[in-house]
């Protein structure tokens, strides 16, 4: 799995595009994740854009990164990748987790990150092969990490049923 990692701009390698308005007053009882710049923040009964995919904030929140393999509506405040350009989509979402976004915040008062200088942002670039194999492996040990949080939580509502 020792590929060769290329460096290559952020642009030439995925589309970050800017999500889509829904006032709340708008919203209709439905399945499809409404995901903000914190992640899944209600539900919608349409999608504007298909899954899998990748959200990061954009505006407030930064530097979170959110993957879905559904179909989803990303909010105003959220990068969204609209082209993954060969990549893998799952890779991205952990490679993404790596970038030091507060670097290209170009807001004061509010944290913000404009698209086009991610887009210019120097990366190093596995090929497809190894994108596929790290993010199985990365893939593993966080469903491997929710097991165990869901474990202790049920130790710890069996031991506080004990005490009682």
């Amino acid at each position: 799995m020792a590929g060769e990692w290329r460096q290559r701009q952020l642009g030439d390698l995925i589309t970050l595009k800017r999500g889509y308005d829904l006032a709340s007053t708008a919203r209709r009882p439905g399945t499809v994740p409404i995901i903000s710049s914190s992640g899944i923040s209600g539900f919608h009964d349409t999608a504007m854009t298909k899954g899998p995919g990748v959200v990061t904030g954009r505006y407030g929140t930064i530097g979170e990164v959110f993957f879905t393999d559904e179909n989803f509506w990303p909010l105003n405040t959220t990068l969204y990748v609209s082209d993954f350009k060969g990549s893998d989509p799952r890779f991205v979402s952990y490679y993404l987790k790596t970038l030091n976004f507060s670097a290209y915040s170009d807001k004061a008062a509010v944290p913000g990150i404009n698209r086009n200088d991610l887009h210019e942002a120097l990366v190093l670039w596995p090929g497809i092969d190894e994108q596929v194999a790290i993010a199985n492996v990365l893939a593993s040990l966080d469903a491997k990490i929710e097991l165990n949080r869901q474990i202790a939580a049920t130790l710890e509502d069996m031991a506080r049923a004990l005490f009682k």
